[in-house]
């Protein structure tokens, strides 16, 4: 989020270390964890955040608890819930999204009054104004402040703007206090039959927000104009007819609606291209991304071939329409794991940016952040992360008997089912890893082999060594393929 409070930054990243760890941890772990902050800052940031945190959750059905205990150390616990309502909950305190919210709702607000609703001076609102200033460059955007704070830019952007921004704010329509969500999400599901779409959450979600936007935007009288390009790509698509309870939008308001449900991904909703229209490039980039996935992933058939070129049109339109920068897609990387991919998945990963290469190599313009998120999804739409997990070959035996060895192999494939596909074979000296319940299993080993002891009750310990070898056989096998 643009020129958010560093406390604010804070407490995000103290919230996510936490969650990812399962055990209580100590204020130093933590300041190692964070690196750059003071223990007395990230103690006084827990503490706050345990406030809000009582605050939020307070219904049994739903918990989420930070344990500060001197002793045992900090510790997140949560449960039948997840973090939505409380990075949000963060978000819409912090000063610049609550200087951006306002403007992009209102567009235009006294700053006298704004600065004594939120109890700063005026010194302070401008200095935060220019800060965010120099993160709405990339979006063509501009807050002027004198005696009225104001937005400038074209309607279009600050449309594609204020999409991007309330669904970091408000992870879940639902959550937004200030209007009649149930309104909105009845006259969503109308326009899932109208457009004759799958009723599902996702879309609902989308419709929703687009819908706020849209008559947010009439009700000051914010109206829509298009440059020539915009035109040209609008005008690449036939659209349905406006429905008639939409009655105060112009055309112009309602092809934006459409094609902005159709840049944001709405689920089974296509638009129709018009019969005349050429698009070389478009068919080069469909011809060579099959080609590229056929050579790195699978061979394609015509049904999926069919589904590459509408998900390349789409990306395309997304594209043009969000123009998202480079921070931008590091947060959407990041929110939905992408950026762990190349160590949670080495092998998939390994194999994606040889697809990646070959592609942008043969079509030089594709080469775009925002073409490769959506071009990674694609891939795993196509071709799951399983078909890629590191094969490794491994000896396990028991000293009690077999029966008990292909117990302990069962578990073992089982704990790590979703990271290696473990090949369990008998002869010792096939395998890479050799794991026994008694020193008896070190006589077998053989140079460039691993072994290692464990306890018939396999505990977590066992679990975790046996991963830090799984871990180094897939470091030392990768480091010898070619890049």
């Amino acid at each position: 989020m643009l020129e958010m409070d560093r406390n604010t930054l804070l407490k995000i990243q103290i919230i996510e270390i936490l969650d990812g760890l399962q055990e209580p941890t100590s204020l130093k772990e933590l300041q190692a964890k964070i690196g750059s902050a003071s223990l007395g800052t990230i103690r006084v940031n827990c503490k706050e955040l345990q406030t809000i945190i009582d605050k939020l959750y307070t219904d049994d059905d739903y918990s989420l608890k930070l344990r500060m205990d001197n002793g045992r150390g900090i510790q997140l616990d949560r449960s039948s819930t997840n973090l939505q309502s409380l990075t949000s909950y963060l978000y819409q305190h912090d000063l610049a999204c609550e200087i951006l919210h306002a403007i992009l709702a209102k567009r235009k607000i006294s700053a006298i009054q704004f600065c004594m609703d939120k109890n700063i001076s005026e010194s302070k609102l401008r200095r935060k104004i220019r800060e965010i200033n120099q993160g709405l460059t990339d979006y063509d955007l501009y807050i002027s402040c004198s005696a009225k704070i104001s937005l400038k830019g074209r309607e279009i952007d600050i449309r594609r703007f204020y999409y991007l921004f309330i669904r970091e704010l408000y992870h879940q329509f639902n959550q937004i206090e200030w209007i009649n969500p149930d309104a909105y999400l009845q006259i969503a599901r109308q326009i899932e039959a109208d457009l004759k779409l799958i009723s599902n959450p996702t879309n609902l979600e989308i419709i929703g927000f687009w819908l706020l936007i849209v008559n947010q935007s009439l009700s000051q009288k914010g109206e829509l104009l298009f440059t020539s390009d915009e035109k040209e790509q609008l005008e690449h698509f036939d659209y349905p007819k406006k429905p008639i309870y939409l009655r105060n939008w112009t055309t112009n308001d309602w092809h934006f609606f459409l094609y902005a449900l159709y840049s944001s991904f709405l689920t089974d909703f296509e638009l129709a291209t018009k019969k005349t229209l050429n698009e070389p490039f478009l068919e080069q980039a469909v011809c060579q991304w099959v080609d590229c996935f056929s050579r790195h992933f699978r061979p394609l058939d015509r049904r999926e071939q069919e589904f590459v070129a509408q998900k390349i049109k789409q990306h395309y339109a997304a594209l043009n329409f969000f123009k998202l920068n480079d921070s931008m897609i590091d947060r959407l990387r990041s929110s939905v794991a992408l950026n762990c991919v190349r160590t949670q998945f080495p092998y998939y990963f390994r194999q994606f940016e040889a697809f990646w290469d070959d592609l942008t190599r043969a079509v030089p313009d594709y080469d775009r952040n925002q073409l490769r998120v959506y071009s990674f999804l694609t891939c795993v739409t196509l071709f799951s992360l399983e078909n890629c997990l590191p094969e490794i070959s491994v000896c396990a035996f028991s000293e009690y008997s077999e029966l008990f060895s292909i117990f302990i192999r069962q578990r073992i494939r089982l704990y790590f089912k979703n990271r290696y596909r473990l090949q369990f074979v008998e002869d010792p000296k096939a395998a890479q890893l050799i794991i026994g319940t008694s020193p008896t299993c070190k006589s077998f080993l053989l140079e460039g082999q691993e072994s290692i002891i464990i306890r018939s009750n396999i505990s977590e310990t066992d679990y975790h060594d046996i991963e830090m070898i799984l871990a180094a056989l897939v470091k030392k096998d990768l480091a010898k393929q070619p890049k």
